[in-house]
């Protein structure tokens, strides 16, 4: 079969049977184009057939260091309006498959060059900035600080990579995006937690910001959404207070619990985690720090709420809300 693969170089073949045990087989030319370090196809119609090795030939390319020679690329640019008819699926595929490489930068930069990239979306693009942010990712997760498990190798995982790369997109252009390519659910989930935070990016340098409103508006995001955040934004204050929940703020828990409440002959309600709220929040703005003082300020609370096991969700004016 190897008058079906992609380039001269993956066509060479050694025989195996007994009277030419061990003989180089290369109908293609595919020893020439290794040594020169050539990317050809086959034929002409190569690309027709399928147009995913458009993506592949710019990832083997960057890999080894080839290049794609000028007949090829000729093919390439004749061959890109055939992507749209390639299944997401497919065309997903191969860009995981790219951002598994060592540096995943240089194939999307080529396939930018190729004019690939705006079959994918028009928006997406690959500049200085993505070199930027791809390599401050590689040296953040191999460094250890925010909690993200590296991916095969030590590398960053595909998801990270695919959160900067679509981070200029705006929601109506990511769900495009997404929907195209029918990205894994857990890479949907961080995309759309990227885009949740960078909404918010605004709250997030208010100037009066207390750490319970810092801590209210990361609260349920991801720590990988947030480090896509921290590489991105060009506040240093919003690095700073995210690095600052990150490695501090969400770290901050109260000492008393449900069961010290039970303790003092509350029944469970809802109104538990109210309290508690309450006493986390005072501890995030340092206004209180010990047990005792928690314990106290729990005291405080039911003295200023006596009917508070009764009391109806949202009439407590010294509680936070749930």
């Amino acid at each position: 079969d190897l008058h079906r693969r992609d380039f001269t170089i993956n066509t060479l073949a050694i025989r195996l049977d007994s009277g030419h045990f061990g003989r180089l087989l290369d109908f293609y030319g595919g020893v020439q184009d290794l040594e020169d370090g050539v990317i050809r196809v086959l034929h002409s119609l190569s690309f027709i057939e399928d147009p995913t090795r458009i993506m592949r030939a710019a990832r083997f390319e960057q890999r080894l260091g080839f290049v794609i020679e000028p007949r090829t690329a000729e093919l390439i640019d004749n061959a890109l309006p055939m992507l749209h008819r390639v299944s997401g699926e497919r065309i997903r595929h191969e860009l995981y498959l790219i951002l598994q490489e060592r540096e995943p930068e240089r194939v999307l930069c080529r396939l930018d060059g190729l004019r690939v990239l705006a079959q994918l979306h028009p928006r997406l693009t690959c500049d200085e900035t993505i070199w930027e942010r791809f390599a401050a990712l590689r040296q953040t997760v191999a460094a250890g600080r925010w909690a993200v498990p590296p991916g095969e190798g030590g590398r960053p995982p595909p998801g990270l990579y695919l959160a900067l790369f679509t981070y200029p997109l705006d929601r109506a252009e990511l769900e495009a995006f997404v929907e195209r390519l029918k990205i894994f659910r857990d890479d949907l989930t961080l995309l759309r937690q990227v885009l949740d935070l960078k909404e918010r990016e605004a709250d997030l340098a208010r100037p009066d910001l207390r750490n319970r409103e810092l801590a209210a508006l990361l609260r349920y995001s991801s720590t990988a959404s947030r480090l896509i955040l921290w590489l991105c934004s060009g506040s240093s204050l919003v690095r700073e207070r995210l690095w600052r929940y990150e490695s501090e703020l969400r770290h901050i828990r109260p000492r008393v619990d449900g069961e010290y409440l039970k303790s003092l002959g509350l029944p469970p309600s809802p109104l538990f985690r109210r309290i508690l709220h309450a006493v986390r929040d005072a501890l995030l703005d340092g206004e209180i720090e010990t047990e005792e003082e928690e314990k106290a300020l729990v005291a405080r609370l039911l003295a200023e709420n006596p009917s508070l096991s009764e009391t109806p969700i949202g009439r407590d004016r010294n509680l936070p809300p749930e």
